[in-house]
């Protein structure tokens, strides 16, 4: 491959994101070939702050979401560095600006903010020209989801870590503000995304039909 195919994966807190990756990860590599995860936020100086302050209780949606934000933009300078060093076929981004603005607005929203989803296309698209040069192009987006029994299920069987960021995660109104930004970028992007339904116990199928979704974009690149 002349560059790695750069996938996003998003989707609802809860849906078996991670773990969905990691056994995708794991059978690509049994296939011989090289991928790389990176998540965010990160270990960085950005993502250290993003992760401490931006959870902090009192917090205002809108500075939760810059302090996202600038890990996402300010580590797409990590990302090219560790593609153009390791040269991977597949190039994993846990959660990328998309998440810092799709949560951003829903918290906002969840708080009592009178935004649209226009204005999450309108806003999406500005950050876009502004980190034109910045972030990197993905070639396509997974969007996790599940069946809401299921992700309630599978918080109940997470430890309760506390703070805002448990809260919004076990929050059912935040999650479904999350969903409906999710799917105006889904409007926007049709060609590069992908909705993937992660119900419980289903680990293997899901998995699978995301390799053969890959390696056809491989195929056809």
């Amino acid at each position: 491959m002349a560059k790695p195919l750069i996938v996003v994966w998003e989707g609802l807190d809860a849906a078996g994101k991670t773990t969905l990756i990691g056994r995708v990860k794991s059978t690509l590599e049994r296939m011989g070939y090289r991928v790389l995860v990176y998540k965010t936020p990160s270990r960085s100086r950005t993502g250290e702050f993003a992760r401490t302050y931006g959870n902090d209780p009192e917090i205002d949606p809108l500075t939760r979401m810059l302090l996202f934000l600038a890990n996402t933009s300010d580590d797409s300078r990590i990302m090219r560095e560790e593609i153009r060093e390791k040269s991977p076929d597949f190039y994993f981004i846990d959660r990328y600006h998309l998440c810092s603005i799709a949560y951003g607005f829903a918290f906002s929203k969840l708080r009592g903010s009178r935004v649209s989803e226009n204005d999450f296309k309108s806003f999406f698209e500005l950050v876009e020209k502004l980190g034109e040069g910045v972030f990197l192009k993905p070639d396509l987006y997974l969007i996790v989801d599940a069946p809401e029994e299921d992700r309630v299920r599978r918080l109940s069987e997470k430890e309760s870590q506390g703070g805002l960021e448990d809260e919004l995660e076990r929050d059912v109104k935040m999650q479904e503000y999350v969903r409906s930004f999710y799917e105006a970028f889904r409007s926007m992007r049709p060609e590069k995304v992908v909705w993937v339904m992660n119900p419980q116990g289903r680990l293997e199928e899901v998995a699978g039909r995301i390799i053969k979704l890959l390696l056809s974009r491989i195929e056809g690149s």
